[in-house]
């Protein structure tokens, strides 16, 4: 799963309850250890409240008065204890500890040894936030769904809810007679309970922790999927659509047995259920065992109608969270600070699958948009480290980030490169075979994989222990009569604008190729010196052979030859030589002969490279400027968008059609292609005029892959009637891909009025803030002519528009905000958020990065500005 975790501290309402108090650790201590549950609730997704009770077996380590559980916005009425073999029970009482947890407290002393623990409790089913329990509507039917990663399970049901107490489950759901009830385990018994409603009695779990339990209540549409191995498989959605999973069902099966074949042993939990969340916020998906969630918008695709988009998306998302069952829930972290290890593990292991499943679709080469993405966020002054201590919500509040899943995943890569497959598929199994029903640490998967190598321990520890980059620095050194020498240096890579950053020091296994082939050295000290084996002086390198190596490549430009170099490679050296100039190590303009050269490759990944290397200069480019850029961009991509066209043709493949997807839209609004906006808002006309005809848009007439792009190109240039006719079928929809679209494209109109109108939707009480906050202002503030008006709406309905947002939108705010390349941008987005985020877990963190963004940028714009201006001449 991916999100980011933020929560403000909100009254709670505990019987008896003191004013809250926020001094206590977050975690529970060892006086209790839970053995197992017996869960009893009543549901009526229809309904804002739930009640129930639960029975939690006990080991108590000593004689204790008072108990501390975690609970949130829970009314609990009624406690009881019975010691295991004792007479009677103990009543206690419930009060507030702090905004997580409650302390129960106790007339008498409760012995030392095992027991059982019953409470009684009423609390809310959310209908704005997708934590803990919460209730959606779709299609005019109510849906309670639970996520209960990371913190979630605690507003369901008092609990010991933290990720190492790993212990059995028995649940029993009290729901509406005519709906459905699912959860982890298969279903033992259904019976009546009383007019209009039904007990579902699920089978017990094995040991999980309380983030991994999960159910759901509704009329749910069930596709049969029959059975992978011996799993069974089913697809649940929302009533009616069970056909829009057809292409989930193709897919999983083949999913669940090349994760069998690598992990070397069967599924590990009774089924396997794909459940569809109408909308999520902050994660696309989550894994919990036998019953997997994820957004519609990554699952459902009507027939006929799957896009290219949907098909990568949804076999991708569900390697990662079907690998999570060995990963993370047959095995699971002991504490959050590992919570990288399940992630980035997910991350690097579904890409593996998705690329053995589709060879065609160069899977592997995600590995290179992983790494991008990790040095984007490492290079930052405010970058944690991988296995970050989590102490409290605001430490958990960060973890689920680029740093968890996207360098995780870098690291892992790189040290299979080292080690090789087969010896890093060897040491996964062993830590699984290992810890399997059990937790595990990330020290204790390291141990696995390096099985007695100290040297690939303290590598390992160097990378995830630390934040930031190394710079390895390749220097040649020939001199006749000797073989040729290479030395190494590192240092940690420092953007401009980063100001002073620690210095730091790494283990680094470099792999490296020359004409006479492959070299490995484990570069430990600041410096060092290696011998190549080439007979003479080679005439290129190769410095980060394959390109996993999580550092940045610096190295003379005479031994760069791109032609001897494989596409990963190449990915990989683009993006260390923007990072250089960005460091100031490089001209901007030494950039562009690569650009260049990658731009007229026909492979599409290079020339999407390409296109996000001059995309990237965008921040940078002045008003005045904008024409100039408009021109280089033409000047490189220009000739083949119009090639391509909006239409597709039955003779294109996937790569042109994906090409299409991406290429299109960035010239038509960047590259102010005027004959692109033309075709799309004529295209874009004829399919609202039949949509609004008949109440039902024709696909027909544009290719479902591309309708958004066409959607947002055509605002470019549209006037009130075409926005009054978006808006009129974003309201009227109930396809929440479409409305999504549609309210990019209403985000996408430039004339300052339409722009107006698109902002006072974020205040529109019959649109939902999660669809429409980011896809409004997302888009504008990163128009330089709209970005103040943008972040002036915001000031201006401050408290109206956090009043419509969750916590978690309200703390990522910022960086939905963070465009911009100005000083004063940042100062100006430090001042307007900083007091709401210092309210909210992770708030102050995430502004930080948002902020820093936008600084390094403008030191960037400063420093290159003269070359900047060379290169934007150079296309006139």
């Amino acid at each position: 799963m991916r999100r980011v975790l933020t929560t403000l501290a909100l009254s709670l309402a505990w019987t008896g309850m003191a004013q809250a108090t926020p001094t206590l650790p977050m975690r529970l201590g060892d006086t209790a250890q839970p053995l197992a549950y017996k869960l009893d609730l009543k549901v009526d997704p229809a309904q804002p409240r739930h009640s129930g009770t639960v029975e939690i077996s006990l080991e108590l380590q000593g004689v204790a008065k008072r108990l501390r559980l975690h609970a949130k916005d829970l009314r609990i009425s009624a406690v009881e204890y019975r010691a295991e073999g004792g007479k009677g029970v103990h009543a206690g009482r419930a009060a507030t500890a702090d905004a997580d947890s409650v302390f129960l407290d106790f007339a008498k002393p409760l012995p030392a040894g095992r027991g059982t623990l019953k409470l009684r409790f009423t609390g809310a089913i959310s209908e704005q936030d997708t934590l803990g329990l919460f209730r959606q509507r779709e299609g005019g039917d109510w849906y309670a769904i639970t996520q209960f990663e990371d913190l979630g399970a605690r507003m369901a049901f008092p609990a010991f809810d933290e990720p190492g107490w790993k212990v059995p489950w028995t649940l029993s759901l009290t729901v509406p007679a005519r709906q459905m009830a699912v959860a982890n385990e298969p279903v033992l018994q259904e019976r009546a309970a009383g007019k209009g409603w039904k007990r579902v009695d699920f089978k017990t779990t094995p040991p999980l922790p309380s983030y991994l339990l999960a159910f759901a209540v509704g009329p749910f549409a069930v596709k049969d999927g029959g059975t992978a191995g011996n799993t069974t498989l089913r697809y649940l959605t929302p009533r009616g659509r069970a056909d829009e999973a057809n292409y989930a069902a193709a897919v999983t099966p083949a999913v669940v047995q090349k994760l069998e074949s690598w992990f070397g042993m069967p599924h590990p939990f009774s089924k396997l259920d794909s459940l569809v969340i109408p909308l999520t916020e902050n994660f696309g998906a989550m894994e919990n065992p036998g019953l997997i969630t994820y957004s519609s918008k990554i699952m459902l695709g009507k027939p006929g109608q799957e896009t290219l988009s949907l098909q990568r998306s949804y076999t991708s998302t569900a390697a990662h969270e079907i690998a999570h069952q060995w990963f993370g829930n047959l095995v699971t972290m002991h504490w959050w600070d590992d919570l990288w290890l399940n992630e980035s593990f997910a991350s690097w292991m579904g890409d593996k699958i998705t690329a053995q499943l589709r060879p065609d679709w160069r899977w592997e080469l995600n590995a290179q948009h992983a790494r991008q993405e990790a040095m984007a966020g490492d290079r930052l002054p405010s970058a944690r480290r991988v296995h970050q201590p989590v102490h409290t919500n605001e430490d958990l509040g960060t973890a689920f980030d680029e740093i968890t899943y996207s360098k995780g995943q870098s690291v892992l890569a790189m040290f299979e490169s080292w080690l090789g497959e087969a010896r890093m598929q060897a040491g996964v199994r062993r830590y699984v075979e290992r810890h399997a029903r059990g937790s595990a640490t990330g020290a204790q998967f390291v141990r696995s994989i390096s099985d007695g190598d100290e040297d690939l321990q303290a590598a390992f520890a160097s990378f995830i222990d630390q934040p930031g980059i190394p710079v390895v620095r390749f220097e040649l050194q020939c001199q006749a009569g000797v073989p040729p020498r290479l030395r190494l240096s590192q240092s940690r890579y420092r953007p401009l604008g980063a100001g002073t950053m620690p210095e730091s020091r790494w283990i680094v296994p470099v792999v490296l190729r020359s004409p006479a082939g492959l070299s490995r050295h484990l570069l430990k000290a600041q410096s060092e010196t290696l011998t190549l084996p080439d007979a003479a002086c080679p005439s290129w390198l190769q410095p980060n052979a394959g390109g996993s190596g999580y550092y940045r490549s610096q190295i003379d430009p005479a031994l760069i030859r791109p032609e001897q170099y494989q596409l990963a490679e190449l990915l990989a050296l683009l993006d260390d030589q923007r990072a250089l100039a960005q460091a100031g190590e490089l001209k901007l303009g030494s950039l562009m002969p690569l650009v260049r050269t990658l731009a007229a490759d026909p492979r599409r990944e290079l020339r999407e490279a390409a296109l996000e290397t001059l995309g990237g200069l965008e921040p940078m480019v002045g008003l005045e400027q904008r024409d100039a850029y408009a021109a280089l961009l033409r000047s490189h991509f220009g000739a083949l968008a119009r090639e391509l066209g909006w239409l597709v043709g039955a003779a294109d493949d996937e790569d042109r059609r994906l090409l299409r997807e991406t290429l299109l839209p960035f010239m038509a609004d960047s590259g102010r292609d005027p004959v692109l906006r033309e075709q799309a808002l004529l295209y874009a006309r004829a399919w609202l005029a039949a949509a609004s005809r008949d109440g039902q848009p024709h696909e027909a007439l544009m290719d479902p892959g591309l309708r958004g792009a066409i959607l947002r190109s055509a605002a470019l240039a549209g006037d009130a009637n075409l926005f009054d006719a978006m808006l009129g079928l974003a309201r009227s929809t109930h396809d929440r891909l479409l409305r999504g679209q549609l309210l990019a494209a209403l985000g996408a109109f430039t004339e300052p009025a339409l722009a107006a109108r698109a902002r006072k939707l974020l205040l529109d009480a019959k649109l939902d803030s999660r669809e429409t906050v980011g896809a409004i202002l997302g888009r504008q503030i990163n128009d330089p002519q709209l970005a103040g008006s943008a972040l002036d709406f915001v000031a201006q309905h401050d408290a109206a528009l956090r009043k419509r947002m969750t916590q978690v939108a309200q703390a990522n705010l910022p960086e939905v905000l963070g465009g911009g390349c100005s000083q004063a941008r940042a100062e100006r987005l430090r001042q307007q958020f900083a007091p709401a985020a210092a309210r909210l877990d992770a708030g102050p963190a995430l502004l930080a990065k948002a902020v820093q963004r936008i600084e390094l940028c403008a030191a960037y714009r400063e420093a290159q500005s003269g070359a900047l201006a060379d290169v934007l001449n150079s296309a006139r």
